[in-house]
């Protein structure tokens, strides 16, 4: 079977999934690293805030709660930013993958990233693996991950003007 010559042939479909796939592993990758150094930045910002170190540093309390929501403004960018590509990454991956399934018959892994066969799959499961499985399809664990930032600036705007 000859594929007109406007369409990819199977080989370079599989390579381009291949590299996206490898793409998509590094971002995830890079994201997550990105969020474990927020997140640890965070925290000693709060352990030092909590404790008495700040009034020895010569800072306030507001001086530090400024200061750290900035951080977190810039935590929060760098989080929605690196999910958007993590979400283009996987919307390529999945076009990538009907393409290889509409040409070789082959259904690649991205294929379960649609809801029909994730909901598929799950046909002998109970209510509360459906109504979990319909939660997973809206609140992914990289979105809440992008959240974590708006809760340590709560935390800020706490310490440093209402407490």
């Amino acid at each position: 079977m000859t594929l007109p010559p406007d369409e990819p042939d199977r080989a370079d479909l599989w390579h381009a999934y291949d590299r996206a796939q490898a793409h998509y592993d590094s971002d995830l990758q890079l994201f997550s690293s990105r969020m474990n150094l927020f997140l640890l930045v965070q925290s000693a910002l709060v352990a030092v805030a909590a404790g008495s170190s700040t009034r020895q540093m010569g800072l306030s309390q507001a001086s530090m709660a400024v200061f750290s929501l900035v951080l977190c403004i810039g935590w929060l960018l760098v989080a929605f930013s690196s999910y958007q590509w993590i979400k283009i990454l996987r919307a390529h991956m999945s076009e990538i993958a009907e393409k290889i399934e509409s040409t070789a018959g082959v259904a690649p892994s991205p294929a379960v990233f649609r809801r029909p066969v994730r909901q598929s799959l799950l046909s002998g499961a109970s209510f509360v693996e459906h109504v979990l499985e319909s939660v997973s399809w809206y609140v992914r664990p990289t979105l809440v991950t992008c959240c974590l930032p708006l809760l340590f600036m709560v935390g800020w705007v706490y310490i440093g003007w209402i407490a």
